[in-house]
Parts: C-alpha cells; sequence; structure tokens
C-alpha cells in the first residue's frame, strides 16, 4: 500500500511538471500559440488576395488581347476615356 502511494506521488509529480512544461512552452516560447494564430490568420488574408490578384491578372490578360484588335480598341477608348475622331462632337449624358 506504502509502495502505491509512493508512486501516484511520483506520477503525480511527473504529470504536473510536464503539464507546466507544456502550458510554459504554449504561452511564453517565440512560436506561441497566439503566434501562430496571427500568423495563420495572415496566411489565409494573403491566400485572400494571391487569389484576388490571379483572377485580376486573367481579365486584364483577356482585355490586353482583345485590344489588339483595332475595332474593339476604338470602341474601348471612345467608352473609357471619352475620346472623339477629329471633328466629331461627343456629349457626355449623367446616368
Amino acid at each position: 500500500m506504502i509502495e502505491i502511494r509512493k508512486i501516484l506521488k511520483e506520477r503525480r509529480f511527473w504529470m504536473i511538471a510536464t503539464a507546466v512544461f507544456i502550458l510554459l512552452i504554449a504561452l511564453f516560447d517565440q512560436n506561441n500559440l497566439l503566434n501562430r494564430y496571427r500568423l495563420k490568420q495572415q496566411i489565409r488574408e494573403l491566400e485572400q488576395q494571391k487569389t484576388y490578384y490571379l483572377q485580376r491578372i486573367a481579365e486584364d490578360s483577356t482585355l490586353i488581347e482583345m485590344l489588339r484588335n483595332n475595332a474593339f480598341l476604338e470602341q474601348y477608348a471612345r467608352e473609357h476615356y471619352l475620346m472623339k475622331k477629329q471633328g466629331e462632337e461627343l456629349y457626355v449624358i449623367p446616368e
């Protein structure tokens, strides 16, 4: 009976020591839980930005290919930059 108590006391000590060690590492280490959470959040935001910019690159590449056609280039310039041919008059009607 005495040996069992001694073993349980030793085991309890090591369990508490291990728990304290894990707690110290989780809270006060350079790679603690709070830093890891912030970094994961930052990675998520950067992945979203990456997706957005890849989509924009695809859209702009398509637009560049379409602008190589002179008829579309003229239409695009008239619509977006209000350009006109010499001698033409341009009336802008606000929506």
